[in-house]
């Protein structure tokens, strides 16, 4: 066997020995492979665990820990690490203690015929020298499988922190709703028991009733409508999360502007998980072709005995035996190996290509709705300036006596209005953030400092 195989082989294992424990669902720890991916540390699960409300990042680090998501992908890349350690292993020598008694029905003579010993017990070696390109290329393909399994535990590390954000921040925007909804549906039931005050002695019409109801009556629908909402995402966010339903979230965050311009963040795309994924198969892809093509050579094996006991004189003490094969025809068998790895070979490039392609338009995509979101929060919080201080003298005014109930209640409409709106794009940039992070592949790795 040459120097530099025996040297990758025993340079694998040892890369492969002891290998971390296996990932458990709901233990309280967070196993290696989920911290590789996911930039947690050990103690956040933990913590979040006795946190009263959580953040963002407290929700993620439970949803690692709880939810079976990750730990399916850690077992691919898990499964990955054993096929590489099955690859390493055919290129080294194995050893097998062989024993062997025969009994006849005489106690004589052995079944057969045979004069060789009746017991015997041998020690039996076995080393392939060279089987065309199988071993290494069974090492390349294996190994290439690992990286696209690690990739592919970092790419749904991020989809699971995307998920989380859009439906973390949809609890915080709903509750937001209707915590404005509330408020101003109070405000409208003082006005109409005012109303009707007033229309029982005469000093009111009966329309600005009926408008007010009108007012009420579709702040109640819209309440219960957001009602429904918060409810269902609540239940896919403790689903995705392993919590409660009702467990109080929090975020003290504001989304920032990309501090990148877009060509640079586009330029990113090559490090995205799933474009090194694609990367890792092409490699698969390669090794197979080179195994294809390694069927047109020869092959060499040695098999060795060697006799600890036996009985009698008539078996040696020790035995090899060299196997050589030449391929000279297989009725086009190699041929159509090769065909066949070739053109998984060229699926593998168009499959890289398209994921960069799609990659960058993600980016894109991300990049533009981050900034739409932040313009159009800025836009609506300018606007609940001006509808803030529009409701404020529109009440003074009231107050005054200069003008009517359903002017109160139009600005009051107006002013929800605004504020619901600012309040979306405001946890829409949130969720852009997070977003852009994920399609750079940059999330969920976090910086030191957060």
């Amino acid at each position: 066997m040459p120097t530099s195989r025996l040297f990758l082989a025993l340079l694998t294992l040892a890369s492969l020995y002891g290998c971390a424990a296996p990932v458990r669902v709901g233990d309280g720890r967070l196993e290696t492979p989920l911290l590789r991916a996911t930039g947690l540390k050990e103690e956040d699960a933990r913590k979040a665990s006795e946190a009263p409300s959580l953040t963002l990042w407290d929700a993620y680090a439970l949803a690692v820990e709880r939810t079976e998501r990750l730990a399916l992908k850690a077992e691919d890349e898990e499964q990955a690490g054993a096929k590489t350690l099955q690859s390493a292993g055919k290129m080294l020598p194995h050893l097998s203690l062989q024993g062997s008694k025969n009994f006849t029905s005489d106690g004589t003579v052995p079944l057969g015929g045979s004069t060789s010993p009746s017991t015997s017990l041998s020690l039996n070696a076995t080393q392939t020298l060279f089987t065309g390109l199988d071993e290494v290329a069974g090492i390349s393909a294996s190994g290439a499988n690992a990286d696209l399994q690690r990739h592919s535990l970092r790419q749904e590390a991020g989809r699971l922190l995307l998920d989380l954000a859009r439906d973390f921040y949809a609890v915080l925007q709903l509750e937001e709703s209707l915590q404005t909804k509330q408020a101003s549906r109070e405000l409208t039931e003082r006005i109409l028991t005012q109303l009707k005050n007033w229309q029982a002695m005469g000093r009111t019409r009966n329309s600005e009733v009926l408008s007010t109801q009108a007012q009420l009556s579709r702040l109640s629908a819209e309440m219960q409508e957001a009602q429904n909402q918060l409810t269902q995402v609540r239940e896919s966010l403790a689903a995705r999360a392993g919590i409660p339903a009702e467990q109080k979230l929090v975020s003290n965050e504001s989304a920032t502007s990309p501090s990148r311009t877009m060509g640079e963040t586009e330029s990113l795309a090559p490090s995205r998980p799933d474009v090194l994924s694609a990367k890792a198969s092409l490699g698969v892809a390669d090794a197979l072709l080179l195994q294809a093509h390694g069927r047109h050579l020869p092959s060499l094996s040695a098999q060795g005995n060697y006799v600890l006991h036996k009985e009698g004189s008539s078996v040696p003490e020790w035995n090899v035996l060299l196997t050589a094969k030449l391929p000279f025809l297989e009725g086009g068998e190699t041929l159509g190996a090769e065909q066949e790895a070739a053109s998984k070979k060229r699926q593998a490039e168009m499959r890289l290509s398209q994921a960069l392609r799609e990659g960058r338009q993600e980016i894109r995509q991300a990049y533009q709705s981050l900034v739409s979101s932040l313009g159009e929060a800025e836009a609506y919080r300018t606007a609940l300036e001006v509808s803030e201080a529009e409701y404020k003298a529109v009440s003074a005014d009231y107050r005054n006596s200069l003008t009517t109930n359903l002017e109160v209640l139009r600005t009051l409409s107006s002013l929800q209005d605004v504020k619901d709106n600012y309040v979306r794009s405001k946890y829409q940039a949130l969720t852009d953030q997070v977003w852009l992070g994920v399609a750079t592949g940059e999330l969920p790795k976090r910086e030191a400092s957060q």
